[in-house]
């Protein structure tokens, strides 16, 4: 059984343009993990599993505040983040509505992980190329950023050093 969240967002992706197959794709909602995404099987290296348009992506230049984070000079993990925030301030009015609300309220950040776990949780990823360090206990890759947007609890952000 689909929650409706699950089908708001399956709604949402196809109102995208997204494409996937539910011969290959399970996706799944719980109380306790949120929506995941399963593979049905095995994947190997190059299976199609999914086509998802540019346009569909949440990124500084498709936010309705790229003006604004563009002016400011931000960009990377800053001004996505600020983009994130922006299009979540906005609930049901923002195109990725339907997308937003399928996110968390907040997540766990690799600020306060062990390098152990940085290691085993960000392997493979964009941001475990960044040079990690050990300061006063915490793990620190980049510096911790606290801010607040309308609607939204608080936000913290990583932003980096020099990515």
């Amino acid at each position: 059984m689909s929650s409706r969240r699950l089908r708001a967002f399956k709604r949402w992706m196809i109102s995208q343009g997204i494409e996937w197959s539910n011969d290959t794709l399970q996706f799944i909602d719980t109380p306790e993990e949120g929506i995941s995404v399963n593979a049905l099987w095995d994947l190997k290296e190059g299976d199609l599993i999914a086509k998802i348009p540019k346009t569909a992506c949440l990124t500084i230049k498709t936010s309705g505040a790229q003006d604004l984070i563009e002016s400011t000079g931000l960009d990377g993990y800053l001004g996505l983040s600020v983009a994130l925030m922006y299009e979540k301030s906005l609930g049901g009015d923002s195109p990725w509505a339907g997308y937003l609300q399928v996110l968390p309220d907040c997540e766990c950040l690799p600020l306060v992980w062990s390098l152990d776990e940085v290691d085993l949780l960000l392997r493979g990823t964009e941001l475990h190329k960044v040079n990690f360090k050990v300061i006063n206990g915490l793990v620190f890759g980049l510096v911790l950023l606290t801010l607040v947007a309308p609607k939204y609890k608080s936000f913290c952000l990583l932003v980096s050093e020099k990515i």
